[in-house]
């Protein structure tokens, strides 16, 4: 199993943050792409995922995900290129379609329907792809009508491309693009735009291994990621949050409570076929409280 920790909080000096995680051990560093969700105010992704770069020698920097409402995939696969560059090929491009409606909406963007949300995102992975790897793109879509010559800087071995899926259609025609899948198992808990822990909590085993099914149904060959909530400790938030999984019964309950338990809880994702988690801490202390118990295992 190779781990991903994501940076969430705009406080964090993200060099020191990049430089402590480094020395941990973990495989990769992430950014996530938001403005603010809840109470949290985020850093940004490129500044951020840049800076990680130069701060660090070893570690996979990526972007978990970058927000397809607010950017152009033309911008997003020239920007990758050029962090590709500068990580000395260290980097992963993470793309999504975007979920937190109050943020878009608060940038005075549009906020799409479901269909068209899911419509926009197909095709940005698509023309993302192909100026991944071919340095230029012509599109002609329902969403998107590109016509870029050339982008730069490219390379022999372009970034690889990771998409976050949760629905099926989602899952049918973006797979086909990607190096990499990434599970969104909690999907339907944001579907308002912001978490509801009582949805995530009902969610059970099953519907992650739909979902695996699924991918495998596309792509057999495909590696497999999964997006993880956790926290590790017994602080408020910790056992608040962990009493409301354990009680659901369902899938996260494995990801909230001492280091130990989660451990196993990764255990287990790497016993049903996930090869990548995608951790983002709850609380800012759980990745630290959880290196001892994963990495390197």
């Amino acid at each position: 199993m190779r781990y991903t920790v994501n940076l969430l909080r705009a406080s964090d000096d993200c060099v020191d943050w990049a430089r402590r995680r480094e020395a941990e051990g973990w495989d990769a560093l992430s950014v996530a792409d938001h403005l603010y969700t809840g109470s949290n105010a985020y850093p940004h992704v490129w500044v951020s995922a840049t800076a990680m770069a130069m701060a660090t020698t070893r570690p996979t920097i990526s972007t978990a995900f970058v927000n397809n409402l607010f950017r152009s995939p033309v911008e997003v696969a020239q920007a990758a290129l050029q962090l590709h560059q500068i990580s000395g090929g260290r980097f992963e491009l993470g793309l999504g379609a975007g979920w937190a409606d109050r943020e878009v909406l608060g940038a005075g963007l549009e906020y799409p329907e479901p269909r068209d949300r899911a419509g926009r995102y197909i095709e940005a992975v698509e023309i993302v792809r192909t100026l991944l790897h071919e340095g230029a793109c012509t599109f002609d879509g329902d969403y998107y009508d590109i016509d870029v010559p050339m982008i730069g800087p490219m390379s022999d071995a372009p970034p690889p491309l990771i998409g976050s899926v949760g629905g099926t259609r989602t899952t049918r025609h973006v797979t086909p693009w990607l190096d990499r899948v990434e599970i969104k198992a909690q999907s339907a808990a944001t579907r308002g735009g912001s978490l509801d822990i009582g949805v995530m909590a009902g969610i059970g085993d099953d519907h992650l291994l739909e979902m695996i099914d699924r991918v495998r149904d596309v792509r057999p060959d495909i590696e497999i990621s999964m997006f993880t909530l956790f926290s590790v400790g017994d602080d408020p938030v910790t056992t608040s949050v962990g009493d409301a999984m354990r009680s659901g019964g369902g899938l996260f309950r494995r990801f909230f409570g001492e280091p130990g338990h989660v451990a196993e809880g990764m255990a287990w994702l790497e016993s049903i076929g996930i090869t990548h988690a995608s951790l983002s801490p709850m609380t800012p202390a759980s990745i630290e409280a959880l290196a001892p118990h994963v990495v390197g295992t």
